[in-house]
């Protein structure tokens, strides 16, 4: 409901601040449902749902932009982007979880770890997400969700991959008996991190490198434990 009100507190950078902790620090409340719903389901009903949330959530978001905030429409565009974002965001935990069901040791967790970091660097630096932003792709629509924040129909955005990589890591950590709380509460905070520096920066920022090293320096101990035994 943010664009819909107009008072902005004293600082507009607050105010921006403020809704990326709106946003982000209940998803981790919103993951850990998934994460338990989840728990009942094969990977083949969970990548099902996953497909049937991702194909509605994505016929939503085309359907809603944000900017049709500002034509007035209101309530309506909000509960189609609303709709959208949380279809979007059950398909991203859907994969994360079943492909976290893979993740056999903390060694190849790392590899996933490293090749996230670099994948995501080059893809929002130099490679398709920043070729996608420069010409302002309609796919971006599909790619990215938007919350808007205080009075404004654009507020932040966050991809899909990102969520994926949230609910992957976060699984993953307790699939490897490591800390799933503090995991799940830090790839969040770690998100949360990433658009903050962003805004402080004046410049979008590749989320993927801080969700991977949170999820690194809040079980580095048992990391390394991991593989020393392993040897």
């Amino acid at each position: 409901m943010l664009p819909l009100v107009d008072t902005m507190p004293g600082s507009i950078l607050a105010a921006r601040i403020t809704a990326y902790a709106l946003v982000l620090v209940p998803l981790s409340l919103l993951l850990h449902g998934f994460f338990v719903v989840a728990g009942g389901y094969s990977t083949s009903r969970l990548l099902a749902l996953g497909a049937l949330s991702a194909a509605l959530g994505l016929s939503s978001a085309f359907l809603a932009r944000p900017e049709d905030l500002e034509s007035g429409a209101g309530v309506f565009v909000l509960l189609a982007l609303s709709f959208a974002d949380f279809s979007r965001i059950l398909a991203a935990a859907c994969v994360g979880i079943a492909l976290a069901r893979y993740i056999t040791s903390v060694g190849v967790a790392l590899i996933i770890v490293l090749a996230a970091i670099a994948s995501d660097l080059f893809s929002v630096l130099a490679g398709p997400t920043r070729v996608l932003v420069q010409d302002d792709s309609p796919i971006l629509d599909g790619l990215l969700l938007f919350f808007p924040t205080f009075g404004s129909a654009l507020g932040f955005g966050l991809g899909v991959s990102d969520f994926i990589f949230l609910a992957l890591f976060a699984a993953a950590s307790g699939f490897l008996n490591l800390r799933y709380a503090a995991t799940l509460l830090g790839v969040c905070f770690a998100a949360f991190l990433a658009v903050t520096a962003g805004l402080l920066l004046q410049r979008p920022l590749p989320a993927l490198p801080f969700i991977a090293l949170a999820f690194v320096i809040v079980n580095a101990d048992l990391i390394v434990t991991s593989l020393v035994k392993r040897r």
